[in-house]
């Protein structure tokens, strides 16, 4: 299965062409917030220094969310207009996920974490690749509350492993048994690919485009932007778009 999965999730850009469970090759650029400057010229060179057709493509996957909100409307975008081109499935990522995928043999409490600003994160645990403890946009007081207890009922004395840029704000209380894992603050390419492919996996191509066609390839934001929040405190009348929202906390 011959794969184009990409992340503009965060301030990284990447994209990954990934073939039968291994990247072929990948681009990663970490320049800040300019993906619509530096994304689809990055792919392009991707496929075109790998002789690879976009319709050689089995699939294509990015990012959903969480993270910067006009970085994943770019990727998310760019993959459905390609998708619905190429008449090929668009398989959503979740960004916290892809970030935990390198830890998933780890025997520890693997929990993503992305800063949020006001003490708050996009978060959610994994333990041995699965999923553990939700997605959510909270303090980090209550994601580490969280995680204590879930540790404590279910893998006392195990560790607690913590990725992401939330991970020194999970730090500010001392926690026995945690690690912070420096370097892995951004995603990589071939995470996002290998959650896709495990998402593919088993399923043929019809069943594939029937579960994740283009049109349904949408933002998952686990808080509302600055903009509705502020247009809400004002009583102003927020239109309702088809996005996904998942806090607890608007």
């Amino acid at each position: 299965m011959k794969i184009l999965a990409c992340d503009t999730s965060n301030k990284a850009c990447s994209v990954c062409l990934w073939e039968d469970g291994r990247a072929i090759d990948t681009r990663f650029r970490n320049d800040g917030l300019t993906h619509s400057q530096t994304f689809m010229p990055m792919m392009h060179d991707l496929m075109e220094k790998n002789s690879c057709a976009y319709e050689d493509l089995d699939l294509l996957a990015c990012t959903v969310g969480p993270g910067s909100f006009t970085g994943i409307r770019i990727g998310v975008s760019a993959v459905k207009t390609m998708a619905l081109v190429l008449g090929q499935p668009a398989v959503p990522v979740s960004s916290l996920e892809a970030m935990a995928w390198p830890f998933r043999e780890e025997d520890a409490l693997v929990v993503s974490l992305i800063d949020c600003r006001n003490h708050r994160a996009w978060a959610a645990a994994y333990y041995k690749g699965e999923q553990i403890l939700p997605e959510t946009a909270s303090d980090v007081s209550e994601i580490r509350e969280n995680c204590l207890a879930w540790r404590e009922k279910n893998t006392p004395g195990k560790k607690i492993l913590l990725i992401g840029t939330g991970a020194k704000l999970f730090l500010e209380t001392e926690v026995p048994d945690t690690e912070y894992r420096e370097g892995f603050d951004e995603i990589l390419p071939e995470s996002v690919a290998a959650v896709a492919e495990k998402t593919a996996d088993g399923k043929d191509a019809d069943m594939l485009l029937s579960e994740y066609p283009s049109a349904a390839l949408m933002p998952v934001y686990l808080s509302k932007t600055q903009a509705e929040r502020n247009a809400g405190e004002q009583g102003k009348e927020v239109k309702e778009i088809p996005i996904r929202y998942y806090s607890t906390n608007d």
